[in-house]
């Protein structure tokens, strides 16, 4: 999910968590520190709910397939910038 994505008012969400491996290159293989090892990158996922019906349902399919999450309600915070314009004389 992309920020634009997430709702600005209070909503709530389910994170989980995926991981990606990524092999090592040739060189990594055939000559031992050099080159790009092989890696696993670990990933966190946002799906952002505004239903709670619909948030509720897929808690209970996660529970049930036994899946790693976290289920949070959410409220983001509202940023104000003020901007000061000053002259000197």
């Amino acid at each position: 999910m992309t920020l634009g994505k997430i709702p600005s008012e209070p909503h709530f969400a389910i994170i989980t968590e995926t991981s990606v491996h990524i092999p090592g290159d040739e060189r990594s293989r055939t000559h031992p520190g050099h080159g790009y090892p092989a890696h696993t990158e670990t990933y966190i996922n946002y799906q952002a709910f505004t239903d709670r019906a619909e948030w509720e349902f897929h808690i209970q399919r996660l529970t049930e397939r036994r899946t790693p999450f976290k289920a949070i309600a959410a409220t983001p915070a509202l940023i104000k910038t003020n901007v000061t314009v000053e002259v000197k004389p």
